[in-house]
């Protein structure tokens, strides 16, 4: 007599995982099983459209503020003048980049908000701070040379404006650094670093794009502060990939914001931003070897600790 087999209801299909299942770099950290070319195109399209939206809504509300006050003008406003408001909407809105990135990261690719920041899923704030100390002893040196060098800080006075800006400065440009390489090193590299199953041909290329993007939001027209911009993005997406995380070019661009910032409260802002053609010079190199000596300096730290460069979250053994 023949046992009849029991009924068994069929198994629900397992949904893909949004996490690698083999060992990734940071570029490339999308290529998962739930990974689509589109992808990257849809995170894109949201990341620059609410930025957008930020920050026609942000500046509308710093220029009616100002024209209401007085303290400015229609047309100085067209021509370009940077105000107080200005400054700090432009901070808050490059901050707010933080959060938009992690939710378009989170909405599109479902992996959690930390593994953008990080190949270990978190924002490591030990090593954050540890990196920042290697990379501000070089700054200060520099600094201190270029005081010296152009005698001192003489032209320097306590403005109407001074205390607003400290605040700012102090307050919204650490956010601001950090809300760039979070969105750049972070949500474009990756965006286009998984479009490649080359490993270093992705890393090359989200270096380069990215690189490029850094560089023509600056909007600069002068040809060296341009290659000193497309230098440090470069740097940075190496020290991303080296550190496996965005914390060490967080680390890097704060200090050099900040540093760059130190004598901003107490000088007139209307040629603080000026990067028209003729603006820069050959000595702009200095502020580039400055940069990638305090890259080294940061990857020389981060070499002692042994990172991991690479991550597979969701392969089958880191399951058990």
């Amino acid at each position: 007599m023949t046992v009849p087999t029991p009924f068994r209801p069929p198994e629900a299909p397992r949904a893909q995982p949004s996490l690698p299942v083999v060992a990734r770099e940071f570029h490339e950290f999308y290529r998962a099983p739930r990974f689509r070319w589109w992808k990257p195109l849809a995170a894109l399209g949201l990341l620059i459209a609410v930025m957008v939206v930020l920050s026609l809504l942000l500046g509308a509300i710093a220029i009616s503020s100002d024209l209401n006050s007085g303290r400015v003008t229609l047309e100085q406003i067209m021509s370009g003048s940077i105000t107080p408001a200005l400054f700090l909407v432009n901070n808050l809105v490059l901050a707010s980049a933080i959060p938009v990135s992690l939710g378009v990261h989170w909405l599109v690719f479902q992996q959690r908000p930390g593994w953008l920041l990080s190949l270990q899923g978190r924002f490591r704030w030990r090593l954050f701070g540890r990196l920042l100390v290697a990379a501000v002893p070089l700054y200060l040196i520099s600094f201190a040379v270029e005081a010296l060098l152009t005698g001192g800080l003489g032209g320097l006075s306590w403005r109407p404006e001074s205390a607003f800006l400290i605040a700012a400065v102090v307050l919204t440009t650490p956010l601001q650094s950090a809300g760039e390489e979070v969105a750049i090193r972070g949500l474009l590299a990756r965006c286009v670093g998984s479009w490649f199953s080359a490993r270093r041909v992705g890393f090359v290329v989200a270096t380069a794009v990215s690189a490029v993007v850094f560089m023509l939001l600056h909007g600069a027209g002068d040809v060296w502060l341009n290659v000193f911009y497309l230098t440090v993005a470069v740097a940075m997406s190496v020290l991303a990939w080296k550190t496996g995380g965005l914390e060490a070019p967080i680390a890097l661009h704060v200090v050099n914001n900040l540093t760059s910032m130190v004598t901003l409260p107490f000088t007139d802002l209307t040629e603080v931003f000026n990067r028209e053609a003729g603006v820069g010079s050959p000595w702009v190199l200095v502020n580039v070897a400055i940069a990638v000596g305090a890259a080294a300096a940061i990857l020389w730290q981060a070499s002692r600790l042994g990172l991991p460069t690479a991550a597979a979250p969701a392969a089958p053994s880191a399951a058990h």
